[in-house]
């Protein structure tokens, strides 16, 4: 059979027609003369390339078979039936290789239905990030794993120590489980462990990077670095041992000195390392922590095939951060250990520095700060800030200041007194139980007094909730309240007037305010100092005017203006005032009649007395 070999074909440019040169080689066969290179070749819509000489459609129907065949190197061939003239040549046409191969691919993958290949396994950045954290959160149980180690170390090898300790691992290891590592989680000594924990972090994700890059990764192409970083004994005990010796000498000291502001801790380490043994059971502590924790980070690390690694070893990463966000931050108990009453939180500042009065807006008692200088809350919180009070001055009896940050405290108490000459703005001065109490009872006394002169005005007025309540009733009301106010001032050695007192100076009262704000004549001038010297006879302590005021809205000025009094009439405060004034005209008459009269008695007394003897 006659046929053309192929050796090279070169498109031009894809066009929708495109031009091709073919170059063919000498034909084969007895009889035949060598061909030169053959023109050609213009591409039909069939995608086929055919000689000069031959029409598309000639060539076409003459093939046999009429289907072009495929050979293994991907030329397609189109053939001709023996029978017709040494003119009908074997065509050939090449495809490019690479489409075939994609067209192969996508046939096989549709009659196959196969997925793509899911990422199971984390990347570098990932893998160190749960080493980091894992260690981190793990810091806290490595002093109880130490302290087993000890146990051990200095039990096994001495013949009656160990004969000492039989029977009593158990109880050894139940006080290491269930009393020592709970503690070492507790919120202040975690916190006190926290430089420890980042050193240890920043040591184990380093060393195991690099021990990941060397080995290739968990699925790299050496079999003897997979074998390495899945054997317990090199990447687990290894690293952890690495951990144990270079973490305390070297990163502890620097950690703790940037986040606790320790200078010179660093020196420090140093020194307790070369102390008998201390390295010795930190290096294996780390390898026996790092033994423990290898299997637990295996899936994590290598991921579980079938599931992508952000839903698993990613997942697993955010448990473990919000483990160490709790552990060492996330719990009201969390700090640095400090004695108790050497820090008070600053949110507690408020109620430390309060009283108890009673707030006339609301009509409640109520705690108010001295120092937001408001009412803050119920009584309860008043009562919690005298229990902090009462702690903070029983440490400072000792000579020593107490601070409003927890880490100056600690620094304070344990490592450097000078703080308190570095920090002065942070001292907190307590004040003395009998200084509150006096605030609290002055307080108490310009509070009754408001509420005799707010409800004397509601029952006067027709405001009152109930106004059928006759004027008895009033004064039942108003006797409540100030039960209610001598309560507060019970612990203090000054009294609180009756109800008839309180009544007389708060009818004083309102003249003076209601004068104030009049336009004052000869005769006010004349009414207003000999009222203020009967209120302040009366109430000694009472504060009147805002302009008295230490703390806002304390005075009776203030109190009446934020409740928005406007008092009663000139003529009826004026007429309420002579009342009093004749009644208190009275009563000295009837002092001094009694004072007579007791002196005539007890002069005749002692006549008589005199006389029998």
């Amino acid at each position: 059979m006659n046929h053309i070999r192929v050796v090279s074909i070169y498109k031009i440019t894809p066009m929708p027609s495109r031009l091709l040169r073919l170059y063919s080689s000498t034909a084969r066969g007895r009889g035949h003369r060598s061909s030169t290179a053959r023109k050609c070749a213009y591409l039909s819509g069939q995608g086929s390339y055919v000689s000069a000489h031959h029409r598309p459609a000639r060539l076409f129907s003459e093939c046999s078979p009429t289907t072009p065949t495929c050979t293994n190197n991907g030329i397609f061939s189109l053939s001709r039936s023996p029978s017709h003239n040494n003119d009908a040549r074997w065509i050939s046409h090449s495809f490019p290789r690479q489409k075939a191969a994609e067209q192969q691919t996508q046939s096989s993958e549709k009659s196959t239905g196969a997925k793509p290949a899911i990422n199971h396994q984390p990347p570098l950045p990932v893998r160190i990030a749960l080493v980091s954290t894992t260690t981190a959160l793990a810091t806290p149980s490595f002093p109880a794993l130490g302290f087993l180690y000890v146990m051990l170390r200095f039990t096994i090898p001495n013949t009656n120590r160990r004969k000492a300790m039989e029977g009593n691992w158990g109880t050894l290891l139940s006080f290491t489980t269930w009393t020592l590592l709970p503690q070492l989680y507790h919120g202040t000594v975690a916190s006190l462990i926290l430089p420890c924990a980042v050193g240890n972090a920043i040591v184990a994700g380093g060393v195991y990077g690099l021990v990941d890059v060397a080995c290739g990764g968990p699925s790299g192409s050496s079999e003897g670095g997979r074998k390495l970083l899945q054997n317990p004994f090199v990447a687990g005990s290894g690293i952890g041992a690495t951990v144990g010796y270079f973490a305390p000498n070297y990163v502890y000291g620097p950690v703790m000195e940037n986040l606790y502001s320790l200078e010179g801790i660093s020196q420090y380490f140093p020194y307790i390392m070369t102390l008998p043994f201390a390295t010795q059971v930190s290096v294996a502590t780390g390898a026996i922590a790092g033994m423990l924790l290898h299997p637990l980070l295996y899936y994590p690390m290598n991921g579980v095939a079938g599931v992508h690694w952000g839903y698993f070893s990613g997942t697993a990463l955010a448990v473990v951060t919000s483990a160490l966000v709790y552990v060492y931050y996330g719990r009201e108990d969390t700090g640095l250990p400090v004695p108790v009453g050497s820090f008070i939180e600053p949110s507690k500042i408020d109620i430390v520095d309060s009283v108890v009065r009673y707030n006339n807006v609301s009509g409640e008692v109520e705690t108010y700060s001295l120092k937001e200088q408001k009412f803050v809350g119920p009584p309860d919180k008043c009562l919690e800030g005298r229990k902090i009070a009462g702690e903070s001055r029983s440490y400072a009896r000792t000579g020593k200041v107490v601070f409003d940050d927890r880490l100056l405290a600690f620094l304070y108490n344990f490592f450097d007194e000078d703080t308190k000459t570095r920090y002065p703005e942070h001292i907190l001065e307590i004040k003395t139980k009998r200084e509150l109490q006096q605030k609290q009872d002055l307080m108490a006394l310009t509070d009754a007094s408001v509420a005799v002169i707010l409800h004397d005005e509601a029952y006067f007025t027709g405001q009152h909730d109930n106004p059928a309540r006759t004027t008895s009733n009033r004064g039942d009301d108003v006797i409540k309240i100030i039960t209610t106010i001598k309560e507060l001032i019970s612990g203090g050695k000054r009294h609180l007037p009756g109800f008839n007192s309180l009544e007389h100076v708060s009818f004083a009262i309102q003249l003076l305010m209601v004068l104030k704000q009049s336009k004052q004549d000869q005769s006010t001038v004349d009414t207003v100092p000999a009222l203020e010297r009967f209120i302040r006879k009366r109430c000694p302590g009472l504060t009147l005017y805002t302009s008295e005021e230490k703390y806002n809205g304390e005075s009776v000025e203030s109190q009446l203006r934020i409740a928005g009094w406007n008092g009663p009439e000139l003529s009826k405060a004026k007429q309420r005032w002579d009342q009093i004034q004749r009644k208190e005209i009275d009563r000295t008459w009837r002092n001094r009649a009694f004072f007579v009269a007791t002196a005539v008695i007890l002069s005749v007394a002692g006549s008589m007395l005199q006389g029998n003897m």
